[in-house]
């Protein structure tokens, strides 16, 4: 084998049905130009995996949420420190329900739409504990955050393997990991200097649909 078909080789994908870059994954394989660039061009897989980067960033974001403000919503919503702990381990229970529900989410709706699907239930997760009052509604957005941050650990490690060249694709994984600390580490410095409401507020803001 040539230099030449081994440079060729290393550009391709994982996978070569192109069903990762469109909604619906039950639709017909699409090999059109829009694909064709996205598969051969480095830079537009670069800037592809850059957008998705924000799902794990909310994840880390939303994991590390409740360390800083901790102080703070036990005092605002007089909780005891149990109540607030609950408030902290229900994130995990979101999110085992979002893992289980995120393969068939991706097989319905494909990879970008199960990351969309995933937005939903962080912004209302994240407005519902911006304006809670009591713990329930707290809980409840708690809940919501796992939910949508159980489908994006699924989809995001996936959707990356599959857009990237096999040349880039060990480095490019990387960035999934990366975000997430990235994303816990934005809360613990932004938790700082805002309150907990704000910083839910800006939780919100930094969800992107892919």
């Amino acid at each position: 084998m040539s230099f030449r078909d081994e440079s060729e080789d290393l550009k391709k994908p994982l996978l070569h049905t192109g069903s990762w870059y469109r909604m619906g994954s039950r639709q017909s394989s699409i090999m059109g130009p829009s694909a064709q660039i996205v598969r051969d061009g480095s830079i537009s897989v670069v800037l592809c995996v850059l957008v998705v980067a924000l799902g794990p960033i909310q994840f880390g974001f939303t994991c590390g949420y409740s360390s800083p403000t901790q102080a703070e919503i036990i005092e605002d919503l007089d909780l005891s420190l149990s109540e607030f702990s609950l408030f902290g381990s229900l994130v995990n229970v979101g999110a085992m329900v979002g893992a289980i529900a995120s393969g068939h989410i991706a097989e319905s709706f494909g990879r970008k739409g199960s990351l969309v699907i995933a937005g939903i239930p962080n912004i209302i997760g994240w407005l519902a504990i911006a304006f809670a009052r009591d713990s329930f509604i707290l809980y409840v957005g708690r809940l919501l955050e796992g939910f949508g941050v159980g489908i994006i650990s699924y989809t995001v490690p996936i959707y990356i393997a599959e857009i990237s060249p096999q040349n880039m694709r060990g480095s490019l994984g990387s960035v999934n990991q990366l975000s997430v600390t990235i994303g816990a580490m934005l809360a613990y410095l932004l938790g700082l200097f805002v309150n907990w409401r704000v910083l839910a507020v800006l939780g919100k803001k930094a969800i992107r649909s892919p």
